[in-house]
């Protein structure tokens, strides 16, 4: 059978690149989204993968929304069971707080990322050279006890962008994962907030997804492809 790769999603998004690899690869690409209302899956140990995504939720304040417990819960067996799991954005915040590490806001409470900021990879080959990836988030992690932070960003308001943890988990603070659909309905919900200290103009931004978000997708596919395991057939 075809390996099964879970996606939690937490707001309502087109499918993105990574979706969209996954399942061109043949992987059984099951998407849920708890904040609707879904339960989040069972792991047997057998999967290929595990993707929690982003979303507007805060984990600082988690218990606004009580289906958090439920994936904190996915996320500590995705790692007790060693299923490969990558978290984005919220995704990355979430598995630094299960690690035990602090998630906060800004010091300026009201100043957020948004737009292509450069990062510079911590590891070897992580990131190439001089890279600008999309950031679209109000809080950052802490590096959590044991992990090992990949990259970092000095013009961004959270500069740790990437982290790993054992040789199965692997946080991205950026978003890598978005294509242009995904882009502008992003900037449908959540536009209002360009003009917070630390986001970029919407011109900004279109000029860095053009120029530089198709390699960003690239990489992470790459990223995917070898995280996970293989499909069987």
């Amino acid at each position: 059978m075809h390996r099964t790769v879970h996606i939690i999603e937490h707001w309502d998004t087109p499918p993105d690149a990574g979706q969209l690899y996954l399942r061109a690869q043949g992987f059984d690409v099951q998407v849920h989204h708890p904040w609707n209302g879904q339960a989040v899956p069972a792991l047997t140990g057998d999967e290929a993968g595990v993707l929690i995504m982003g979303g507007p939720q805060m984990v600082s304040e988690h218990e606004k929304w009580p289906f958090l417990a439920d994936e904190f819960a996915l996320i500590e067996q995705a790692m007790a069971r060693d299923v490969p799991l990558i978290g984005v954005c919220l995704g990355s915040q979430m598995i630094a707080h299960a690690l035990g590490a602090k998630v906060r806001y800004a010091e300026n409470p009201d100043a957020m990322a948004m737009g292509f900021y450069e990062t510079e990879a911590l590891a070897d080959n992580f990131l190439p050279p001089k890279m600008r990836v999309l950031n679209g988030n109000a809080q950052g992690w802490e590096l959590p006890q044991g992990a090992t932070l990949l990259a970092r960003s000095d013009e961004t308001v959270h500069p740790n962008q990437a982290f790993s943890y054992g040789k199965t988990v692997l946080g991205i603070q950026f978003h890598p994962e978005v294509t242009r659909e995904v882009f502008d309905r992003w900037h449908s919900y959540y536009g209002h907030l360009i003009g917070r200290p630390g986001t970029q103009s919407m011109q900004v931004q279109n000029e860095g997804f053009a120029k530089w978000q198709g390699a960003a997708i690239e990489w992470y596919e790459g990223q995917l492809k070898g995280q996970f395991k293989d499909v069987q057939t």
